[in-house]
C-alpha cells in the first residue's frame, strides 16, 4: 500500500520494514516497562514452559510438515523445509525458490496461511496453558505482527515471552531450512 504513494518504499522494503519493526518493538518495550506491575508479572511468567516454547514450536511445526507431506504427497524434504519457515513467509519463500519457484510459492503461501490462521484462532485459545498457545501458533511472528493479539488475549505479562519466542524462532528459520535442504 505504501508503495503506491511512495514508489521508493517498494524498492527499500527491507530498510523501512526494519525501521517499522524496531519502532514496534520499542513501543511494546515502553508499554511493558511503563507499568512496573506488568513487568514483575512478566518476569514471573518466564519460567521453564516459556523458555522451552521455541523447542516445542519447532517440534510441532516439523511434525506438521511431516504430516502435511504425507497427506499431500509433497516430498518429505520440501514439506519439512516449508514447515521450518515457522511463519516467516518473506524468508521461507525466497529460500525455497532457490530449489524451485513452485516450492518457494508453497512456502510463501503456507507460512502466510499460518499467520492468517493465527490471527483468526488466537482469540479462541483458552485453558491452563492457553496463554502459551498463541505464542506457538504465531511462530516467528510472535515478536511482531501477532504480538498485539497475544498481548490482548494472553495478557501483557506474556509480551516478553512472545518476544523471546519470536526472536529464537526467527534466528532458527534460516538455519533449519538450510540444514533440511542440504540433504
Amino acid at each position: 500500500m505504501l508503495g503506491v504513494f511512495f514508489p521508493s518504499f517498494s524498492n527499500s522494503y527491507s530498510l523501512y520494514g526494519q525501521i517499522f519493526l524496531y519502532i514496534l518493538i520499542f513501543v511494546i518495550g515502553v508499554s511493558v516497562g511503563a507499568n512496573t506491575g506488568t513487568l514483575k508479572r512478566a518476569l514471573k511468567v518466564l519460567k521453564k514452559d516459556v523458555l522451552l516454547l521455541p523447542v516445542f514450536s519447532i517440534g510441532g511445526a516439523l511434525f506438521g510438515g511431516i504430516l502435511g507431506g504425507i497427506i499431500t504427497g509433497v516430498p518429505l524434504k520440501i514439506s519439512l523445509a516449508v514447515a521450518a519457515g515457522l511463519g516467516w513467509y518473506s524468508l521461507a519463500g525466497p529460500m525455497l525458490s532457490l530449489v524451485s519457484p513452485m516450492w518457494g510459492a508453497l512456502a510463501f503461501l503456507s507460512n502466510i496461511g499460518r499467520e492468517i490462521l493465527s490471527f483468526i484462532l488466537i482469540p479462541f485459545m483458552k485453558g491452563k496453558k492457553g496463554a502459551l498457545i498463541p505464542m506457538a501458533m504465531g511462530g516467528a511472528t510472535a515478536m511482531d505482527t501477532t504480538m498485539p493479539m497475544i498481548t490482548r488475549f494472553s495478557g501483557e505479562e506474556y509480551v516478553l515471552g512472545a518476544l523471546y519466542n519470536g526472536v529464537i524462532l526467527s534466528m532458527m528459520v534460516p538455519i533449519l531450512i538450510g540444514f533440511i535442504l542440504s540433504f
